[in-house]
């Protein structure tokens, strides 16, 4: 399976619980990745007083666009990155709103990202964790490689989880 595979559109209609977490696909270039990318801005970019350029959006082209929802407002996102030659596949830019972390919308975004790399044939997950981030990753498994780098003005660690395969298909 690649990135391209068809999966449900949080574009088209569709009645949303305003308390019950709703796991989408965002379709790149449409409203809902628009809305990510405020979400994704607000929280990661902002406060560095860094902004996305044309560059890094048109970037995002072949990524696959997660998003958690509860009702119709944007609670968190992430986006996945193919898996390369060896089984490994990057997350990048996972944001959830400040007014909604504490709640376990963090751990389930993962979760479902991780679940969304192995559908796609992803052994690893990788990401480049925030230094104040690597406590959270760590709890869900991940484990931390290398030294510490700058990316985005902060430090940062490298951590990768090596990905369960799942439950067998039915």
């Amino acid at each position: 399976m690649s990135l391209a595979d068809p999966v449900p559109d949080a574009d088209q209609p569709a009645a949303r619980s305003a308390t019950t977490p709703v796991l989408t696909t965002e379709r790149f270039g449409g409203s809902g990745w628009r809305e990510m990318v405020a979400l994704r801005h607000r929280v990661l970019r902002a406060p560095l007083g860094l902004s996305f350029s044309d560059a890094d959006l048109a970037a995002e082209a072949g990524q696959l666009h997660l998003a958690l929802r509860l009702g119709d407002t944007l609670a968190g996102t992430v986006l996945l990155l193919p898996p390369d030659s060896d089984g490994s596949a990057k997350l990048r830019q996972m944001a959830i709103d400040p007014a909604l972390t504490g709640r376990g919308f963090g751990t389930l975004l993962l979760r479902h990202a991780e679940a969304e790399l192995r559908r796609i044939g992803a052994i690893e997950a990788r990401l480049s964790a925030r230094e104040t981030a690597t406590g959270f990753y760590a709890r869900l498994g991940y484990v931390s490689e290398g030294p510490s780098f700058i990316e985005v003005t902060l430090p940062h660690r490298l951590m990768r989880r090596r990905l369960d395969p799942g439950p067998s298909p039915a």
